[in-house]
């Protein structure tokens, strides 16, 4: 089974919310008045002379009374996109002093639209995107990136953070751009410091409130902030040479942050070569990585029980209906356990695949950071290694390595170890299912599938060995060996 988002439903949920507030306002064309330029169509004609000449006045005056001026019109409002893929390619398709040229006075122009309270909501968004997306050379093949124009940072990074009133979805559309930028390479020194502190900014707590997102989209500035950062894959960051680790371990310690996020921080620690960071407390993220696990363990038993509890009225609500056609009226009963089982019937598939995705994708991030992920060297080889193999391949198991309790980084090593173990355990249980004292599978309260469905059967969740009891009696089980491992007593 493939491992998808730690939150598939609750992502999906989220971006399709989102994705609706935006079509609602970008895409809503009102009665507010909004102004729309002259469009000079004798201009058409001259696109190829114009943008090639490299005279900044002519293509000015190309841009706004005729290129970018149909943007401004709101009966265009259904063809930006392919005004938007014209302009790309038109871009790309220059070179030298009439590309620079070009972009420059494309950039200026669309800057201004997307600032601008006069133009529709689609127009700006649709500006604001389009900087983001200029390249000065074009993508070598279908679905490949082109070489993005980094005169677009500096307007896309004021959207931003500048203290104006901008639209969050127009703040939201240059943070998109300065994400593709670093995920393709800021080669610019200056700039991609300046880059990294834009993603800082937005991750801050106390951005959301400044600039007034809606709740609705704002965890969205947050995923992108963060996936921007960690495309850097070093610790360094706006604050010095260990400030994006720094930021990172904050959000792995922050018990009040939306658990993907902290999940997202671990697998960026896992992007990075930590073995040239100097002077920093290792020992500290092992627990933080620890308690991570840990953290998981009790969140996503939480989570299994509200789909448990989605699953009972789903399955409740199935067998009214059905016992009431069956029985020609509402009052008719064939017993609800028999039909739809609830709390204690058969799970679909779908859900039981997501839960069974979160759980993996949840320790597989704490295993990245651990072992490391992207040609990231791992939090262990930092601290020690991990143990040495024993002829045949084996690794020698962890409790036969004798350390000096006084010794942090021994003790964090074995830690790591010990957590590395769990996860594995965990991924046995997932290939395997619960097992009883007879080597036969165990039946927990949600109920396992039945052999149709374990054999791949019409319906059935072809590779998923547990049920959601099963896995919650797991988690909780793990939870109280990461105490262990902490030194924190629990049930």
């Amino acid at each position: 089974m493939k491992t998808f988002s730690l939150f598939k439903a609750a992502g999906a949920a989220r971006a399709v919310a989102g994705a609706l507030v935006l079509f609602l306002c970008v895409g809503a064309v009102s009665a507010q008045g909004y102004k729309e330029a002259k469009v000079d169509e004798t201009l058409a004609g001259q696109k190829g002379a114009v943008i090639g000449g490299g005279d900044a006045a002519a293509v000015k005056n190309f841009l706004t009374k005729y290129y970018l001026a149909r943007w401004t019109v709101q009966a265009n409002g259904s063809n930006l996109h392919t005004y938007r893929e014209e302009l790309i390619a038109d871009g790309a398709g220059l070179n030298g002093a009439a590309q620079e040229t070009f972009l420059k006075e494309a950039v200026d122009a669309l800057t201004k639209y997307a600032a601008s309270k006069d133009c529709y909501p689609a127009c700006r968004y649709n500006a604001v995107l389009a900087i983001g997306t200029l390249d000065v050379k074009p993508a070598p093949e279908r679905n490949a990136s082109g070489t993005p124009y980094s005169g677009a940072i500096k307007p896309l990074a004021n959207f931003c953070t500048s203290d104006k009133e901008f639209p969050d979805y127009v703040r939201l559309g240059a943070l998109v751009g300065l994400t593709r930028h670093a995920a393709l390479g800021i080669e610019d020194e200056t700039l991609r410091n300046g880059v990294r502190k834009v993603f800082s900014t937005v991750l801050d707590p106390k951005y959301a409130t400044e600039k007034k997102l809606r709740p609705e989209i704002g965890e969205w500035f947050q995923l992108k902030a963060l996936e921007g950062l960690t495309s850097f894959k070093t610790p360094e960051g706006a604050d010095g040479p260990t400030g994006t680790l720094d930021l990172f371990k904050k959000m792995v310690d922050d018990d009040k942050l939306d658990f993907e996020l902290r999940a997202l921080a671990a697998r960026g620690i896992g992007a990075m070569d930590l073995t040239k960071v100097q002077n920093w407390d290792s020992v500290a993220l092992a627990t933080s990585l620890t308690t991570l696990a840990r953290d998981f363990c009790v969140s996503e038993s939480a989570h299994i029980d509200s789909e448990l509890l989605r699953e009972q009225v789903k399955s409740a609500a199935a067998t009214t209906g059905a016992t009431g056609a069956m029985s020609g009226g509402p009052g008719g009963s064939m017993g609800g356990g028999a039909m739809g089982g609830g709390m204690g019937g058969q799970q679909s598939q779908k859900s039981l695949e997501a839960m069974v995705a979160r759980v993996q994708y949840g320790f597989d991030s704490v295993q990245a950071a651990i072992k490391g992920v992207d040609g990231g060297s791992g939090l262990l080889v930092v601290l020690g290694g991990a143990p040495e193999k024993k002829p045949g391949g084996k690794k020698a198991p962890v409790e036969e390595v004798k350390i000096d309790p006084e010794d942090k980084v021994a003790v964090a090593r074995v830690m790591l170890n010990d957590v590395l173990a769990e996860i594995q355990n965990t991924n046995k249980f997932i290939a395997e299912g619960p097992q009883n004292q007879a080597g036969m599978m165990g039946m927990g309260a949600g109920g396992m599938m039945n052999a149709a469905a374990m054999q791949g059967g019409r319906g059935g969740a072809v590779g998923v060995m547990v049920d959601s009891a099963s896995m919650k009696d797991h988690l909780l089980q793990q939870k109280l060996r990461f105490n262990a491992l902490l030194g924190v007593d629990s049930f």
